[in-house]
């Protein structure tokens, strides 16, 4: 009997977009954004600090072939050469400014020290695994415990395994990659600390970084700069623009196993000390460990492309965010109980979906989401959108407040810290001075979000007795109506708008959809949703990256998944009587956006944003971001039990579930009705049994 992870392709995502030629109103979207899912294959453990991957220096995760590219097919490095194995990598972003692919760890043959070029000869991987062997003849398997990264080498004969502790990001020295993707350190100090063991502390991006390396097998250690042997047993670069590191001399088969902390060098080896297990026990360990993450949904089907690729979906959300593992470069640990994440890139691209199915099945980590989430906005004073490994690294283009809508989903699901985050919510809103003053903000989208997380953060107070705060929140969150022509009841074309148009806004799932759609009348919000969909305009043509950028107005048409920006609009309709175009949309995008391999996702996967919105469509569920609130879809699968965070069950059955009944007849929850294809989130979190019956 296969295990769940079993039907997981990691490489799922990591190419250039292979999907079906699309047909009907699929054949009108029009992908936005870069048409590749930019996933690495990287062995990875679920919400995990540390990562490990071949390294070509590749855009964005430092695997792989591409350019950097924000819009059509990608560009490609025409000799993509392995350079090592690095660790940290980013998930399915595009520009995010922060690159990692830290500790570059190059196996060398022979006695020469020198920058490696290897060809990829053959590569495998599944969750908690990756290895390749490179033209050289070197084989490398690679591994991932909750806080170590381990690397097990087979070399022809004798060599070296040189550690780089200052490459950041990617390719330095390739023209086409400009300053923005990688970066210097501006600060290093390397130490050997016996024949087997090296530390260095190293500042990135404003971030202090300390790593321990330890190779058992090591016949000599030295440290270098420039690929020369430097003498002594510490090292100060004589340039931080340098290349240095440390190198091991090995035999034919070697180990290595790779600490990083936020803390200290002292920390770092002491998370060597703590665990003495070798390779294969890790591996066991953590293939286990996915087994049991991924196997919190089960699915039911005979259809083995379709369980790859809902399963490949589901791993490829359960990357991001990281648990520091009780360690923070932003705060101090202690005031929040050891709890601190990072790589959370971006809550725009993760708030609807990702994070919403990580609440509901994950409690592990659902907590140092959100008590990072209330700390940030105590330590900075306001929300952050991007929270990675680099300082001065936001993204305030993107969105406003989006940390208590995220907070509210927490709140829904669990009940916990309502006082902490209503506090928080009062100094983050204190800084949107322009909306306070006028209601209005330079993006009009941000009025949306200030507004939308009001509302969350009113009920939040109304359910814990503080009525006075939530009758301002209420009253504020009303300048949402601002935001929207008072003529055509969509959104201003006054604006700026961030990877779309005001058609990809219009359609927002927010409070009070009945007051939302009053805006325009039933009718015209239907004719408007369905020129977004395709219904009644034809295509539009394709733009290449040289016509057009993402931010281009007038296009007007749904980003097909390619992008975060409108991914909810097909649930609209549900709130216009019209749920038969939303099964329309769903049904299209499970035949035609997304499959399976290295192509099977239509666009950035940022950080399980794309990934966890297929695990909802095909579950037949959806989530509205900031609110107590689910609605139903078109569900792809037959059956499904989800194990929720609470030790719960919530089973899924679907009647008469095929290709010509697409069209949901009727649902049934714990034997009682759902009206208006509705449930709230309390209602779903307590378990219990929804039928939903097609036609």
């Amino acid at each position: 009997m296969n295990k769940t992870y079993d039907y997981v392709n990691v490489f799922q995502g990591s190419g250039e977009i292979d999907l079906p030629c699309p047909k009907g109103i699929a054949a009108t979207w029009l992908f936005i954004k870069a048409q590749c899912g930019n996933t690495t294959p990287a062995a990875a453990y679920p919400f995990g600090k540390a990562t490990v991957c071949a390294y070509t220096g590749g855009y964005p995760t430092g695997y792989g072939d591409r350019r950097p590219n924000t819009c059509g097919k990608p560009r490609k490095i025409k000799n993509p050469y392995v350079r090592g194995f690095s660790h940290m990598h980013a998930s399915g972003t595009g520009g995010i400014h922060a690159y990692y692919n830290y500790a570059l760890t190059s196996p060398i043959l022979g006695n020469a020290l020198c920058p490696i070029e290897e060809k990829l000869i053959a590569e495998a991987a599944h969750p908690g695994y990756y290895s390749c062997t490179l033209s050289s003849g070197i084989r490398f398997e690679g591994t991932v415990s909750k806080t170590l990264a381990y690397h097990r080498y087979s070399f022809p004969d004798s060599g070296l395994l040189a550690i780089d502790f200052s490459n950041d990001g990617l390719l330095r020295d390739d023209k086409n990659f400009g300053k923005a993707y990688y970066s210097y350190p501006e600060y290093a100090k390397v130490n050997t600390v016996s024949q087997t063991r090296v530390t260095a502390h190293i500042k990135l991006h404003g971030i202090n970084l300390y790593f321990a390396a330890e190779c058992k097998e090591s016949l000599g250690i030295s440290l270098w700069e420039n690929y020369v042997e430097a003498y002594g047993e510490t090292l100060t670069p004589k340039s931080l623009k340098n290349r240095f590191g440390a190198f091991f001399k090995v035999g034919k088969n070697a180990n290595i196993r790779i600490a990083i902390s936020f803390v200290s060098c002292e920390a770092a080896l002491s998370m060597l000390d703590s665990d003495s297990r070798g390779f294969d026990e890790v591996l066991t360990d953590t293939e286990n460990v996915w087994e049991e993450f991924l196997g919190r949904i089960k699915i039911d089907s005979d259809e083995k492309d379709f369980l790859e690729i809902f399963y490949s979906n589901l791993y490829h959300s359960l990357i991001k965010p990281c648990s520091g593992g009780g360690e923070s470069y932003l705060y101090d640990t202690n005031k929040t109980e050891g709890k601190f994440c990072f790589d959370l890139a971006t809550l725009w691209d993760m708030y609807k979906t990702a994070l919403p199915l990580i609440y509901t099945l994950y409690p592990e980590i659902s907590e140092e989401i959100a008590k990072t989430l209330i700390q940030s906005i105590k330590e900075n004073g306001r929300s952050p959108i991007n929270l990675t490994v680099a300082e001065n690294n936001d993204f305030p283009d993107q969105a406003r407040m989006m940390a208590e809508i995220c907070l509210a989903d927490y709140y829904f699901r669990y009940g916990n810290y309502a006082k902490e985050i209503l506090l928080a919510s009062e100094t983050d809103l204190a800084t949107h001075t322009d909306y306070l003053d006028s209601g209005y903000c330079e993006r009009y989208t941000h009025i949306v979000d200030i507004s939308e997380a009001l509302y969350s953060m009113a009920q939040i107070a109304e359910e814990n007795g503080k009525v006075d705060i939530a009758k301002r929140y209420r009253c504020l969150a009303e300048r949402r109506v601002n935001a929207f022509d008072s003529k055509t009841g969509i959104m201003s074309t006054n604006s700026k708008y961030y990877e779309g148009d005001n058609y990809n806004y219009s359609f927002r799932l927010l409070h009070d959809m009945d007051g939302r759609i009053s805006l325009m009348g039933k009718e015209a919000f239907v004719s408007a949703l369905d020129e977004l969909f395709g219904y009644t305009r034809k295509a539009v043509k394709l733009p290449s990256e040289s016509e057009v950028n993402p931010i281009t107005p007038g296009l007007h048409s749904f980003e097909g998944f390619n992008n975060e920006s409108d991914m909810e609009a097909p649930y609209a309709y549900i709130f216009a009587d019209r749920h038969d175009r939303t099964c329309e949309i769903l049904s299209s995008a499970h035949k035609y956006m997304f499959t399976s391999g290295e192509g099977g996702l239509p666009g950035n996967n940022d950080s399980g944003g794309l990934s966890s919105c297929y695990v909802w469509n095909c579950l037949g569920l959806f989530p509205v971001a900031g609110q107590d609130l689910m609605l139903i879809g078109s569900p792809k699968i037959s059956s499904a039990e989800l194990l929720l965070h609470n030790e719960k069950n919530l089973k899924i059955k679907v009647y008469d579930n095929n290709s010509s009944h697409i069209y949901v007849d009727k649902a049934i929850f714990n034997g009682k009705p759902v009206l208006n294809y509705q449930l709230s989130v309390r209602e779903i979190m307590a378990g219990g049994l929804l039928e939903i019956y097609m036609k």
